[in-house]
């Protein structure tokens, strides 16, 4: 990555941050104020930067890394095609229950669900869709990207997932691809759960091992974690590790002491 690149994320990185503390209300009382007021309140602020690092940090770095890359970032989203059509509706049902419960042992591929759905949306007759609506709060795409006509959709995910996250997953991945091809079935379309970061200290995968296997998800096409999802935007190599020296950088530079006055306001 290359200086030009390295600034203009720095300093997007700092205008979010900054904004994100800008906007910061008292946190709620808790009993454990009367014990450790100091504590509690940094736990609180920081768990809330931590809880939306997603959309302070991971979106828009990911959308600088994709525009300098040359992807085209979409602004639209995904919509839910109102009244949903029966005939999709119940291919979507019969896939994730497949891929949930893996009948025979067998994982159905992400590629096999795509070319189900589509063949289930060139049957919708375009009267039985009213109008597109909203998907449910915490179902939508996060980051939308095209590039030589293939759609990009990611959803920026916690680090640790549980089992439960991983059905989750599965479930918002395919209703994604029926929303989508239930509006255009020609559409080509790659939609992924992206990991940020690792936080172990050996492989993601390896870690999650038992619970990936246990999943419905099609590694090979449904999740990218820490550099295939960042060298996927940026084009190049080992990018985490070059985002990871810019935090590094503003720990050094000691970024923080801007908002002892939030954390500390009776000093």
């Amino acid at each position: 990555m290359d200086d030009s690149t390295k600034k203009i994320i720095k300093d997007n990185l700092k205008k979010s941050i900054r904004n994100f503390f800008q906007h910061q209300k008292n946190p709620n009382y808790q009993v454990l104020d009367d014990i450790f007021p100091t504590e509690r309140r940094i736990r609180s602020l920081i768990g809330g930067l931590e809880t939306s690092l997603g959309t302070t940090c991971w979106e828009p770095i990911a959308k600088t890394l994709a525009t300098l890359n040359g992807f085209e970032i979409i602004t639209s989203k995904i919509l839910r095609p109102e009244p949903f059509p029966a005939i999709l509706q119940q291919e979507l049902n019969k896939l994730i229950d497949a891929r949930e419960n893996k009948y025979n042992n067998q994982r159905i591929s992400t590629q096999e669900c795509i070319k189900r759905l589509r063949n289930a949306a060139l049957q919708i007759n375009d009267q039985e869709i009213l109008k597109y609506t909203s998907p449910p709060p915490g179902t939508g795409v996060d980051i939308y990207f095209l590039k030589n006509d293939v759609e990009y959709i990611f959803d920026i995910k916690t680090t640790q997932p549980n089992q439960s996250g991983f059905k989750g997953f599965n479930k918002q991945l395919l209703e994604w691809y029926a929303y989508r091809l239930a509006k255009n079935p020609d559409v080509q379309l790659e939609a992924r759960i992206a990991i940020p970061f690792n936080p172990f200290k050996k492989s993601w995968y390896e870690k999650q091992k038992s619970m990936l296997l246990a999943s419905p998800l099609d590694i090979e096409r449904d999740i990218y974690v820490e550099n295939e999802f960042w060298d996927f935007c940026s084009g190049q190599k080992n990018t985490f590790e070059d985002l990871q020296s810019l935090f590094i950088e503003l720990g050094k530079e000691n970024f923080a002491a801007e908002f002892h006055d939030i954390f500390y306001p009776n000093e």
